[in-house]
């Protein structure tokens, strides 16, 4: 009692317990009701997969960008912490919806009615999730973020409808090579526009050239559908489409950031310059796919969760959700707790 009374919490500590009972609190309480309310037959099948998928990518997310922004000799920021954990949620439950829209035995459309109402409403709350945590900025960067998101959701059914009969390898050397190729055309004309200089050019183009031949080599692998799946913990092909869900949106988004009117100033021309906007470039490639990370993540065990949810022994969720908010409440209840025995004052 001694030792409570003299601690002071500080106000990012009480912030901090109070979202993470909130947090519990949710996650608690969707699975206590799905347990009651039938499971894969009820009504939150779905919900219960997008929470608890979005809230691992959040904390994964939260993580790295948190610890890109230490590394960046800013301190610790509660705030920053806040947005990112936001962020996090938000592309798991975009990577998750993505993952596991349903295949369709018919040849898609190239622009989904259906994927295009989803990635709608997707792209508004992007937008306006954007526009919420960044009101400094301008509003075509919430654009950016919620077009990019519209776009990928309505063309995902069909750039992944045509199924392979066999398993094929998870990396196309003939992907690959389209990729980079194609890259290598279309990457050195956009930055010689920007920049009017050849040789910073093709090196700038270079890092984002093999990022395209990568992503080719990766689709026939995404394509492919296994006809008895068996689900694991962690499902190497849903971290590699996740990865790519969540890489395609950050990597536009990025790009998007740099400050072109000054790069479209440099006029000094040579191996040396060339070499340092490639290596500018990998450096921003690397930071996308570490924020990729989080969707990466959820991707990896969506398929899992619900398959895992659904075969648990009668009321072991339910058990688990009630756990769940009993340490919530309890959460709650700590900063109460020290700041009674605080002003009860102390033995002298």
């Amino acid at each position: 009692m001694v030792v409570l009374a003299h601690i002071v919490l500080p106000p990012d500590a009480l912030d901090s317990f109070t979202i993470a009972s909130v947090l519990l609190a949710v996650v608690g309480t969707l699975y206590l009701a799905y347990d009651l309310l039938g499971r894969q037959h009820g009504p939150l099948q779905w919900l219960t997969l997008l929470i608890t998928c979005g809230l691992v990518s959040a904390l994964v997310f939260g993580f790295f960008l948190t610890i890109i922004y230490l590394l960046s000799h800013h301190p610790f920021s509660l705030i920053i912490t806040l947005q990112a954990l936001v962020l996090g949620g938000l592309m798991g439950v975009f990577t998750v919806v993505l993952v596991d829209f349903p295949k369709s035995k018919d040849k898609p459309r190239i622009v989904s009615p259906k994927g295009s109402a989803i990635g709608l409403v997707l792209g508004l709350l992007f937008f306006f999730t954007f526009l919420f945590l960044n009101p400094s900025h301008i509003v075509v960067l919430a654009l950016i973020m919620g077009v990019t998101c519209l776009a990928l959701t309505s063309l995902w059914p069909y750039l992944t409808w045509n199924p392979s009969p066999s398993r094929p390898h998870i990396f196309s050397r003939k992907g690959f090579v389209m990729g980079l190729l194609l890259g290598l055309l279309l990457w050195p004309v956009f930055f010689f526009l920007v920049t009017k200089d050849i040789v910073i050019s093709v090196f700038t183009s270079v890092p984002l050239a093999v990022v395209f031949g990568g992503l080719l080599s990766l689709w026939r692998f995404i394509h492919w559908e296994t006809s008895t799946p068996q689900y694991h913990v962690f499902s190497r092909k849903g971290f590699q489409v996740g990865f790519v869900i969540g890489f395609i949106p950050w990597l536009i988004f990025e790009l998007t950031q740099l400050d072109y009117p000054t790069f479209a100033q440099i006029h000094v021309s040579g191996l040396l310059e060339g070499l340092q906007d490639m290596v500018g470039t990998l450096i921003l490639v690397i930071v996308v796919g570490v924020l990729a990370l989080a969707s990466a993540a959820a991707g990896s065990i969506s398929q899992y969760i619900l398959w895992k949810a659904n075969t648990l022994p009668l009321r072991r969720l339910g058990v688990i959700g009630l756990v769940l908010i009993l340490l919530a409440t309890s959460l709650q209840a700590v900063p109460a707790v020290i700041d009674l025995i605080s002003n009860s004052g102390t033995p002298k």
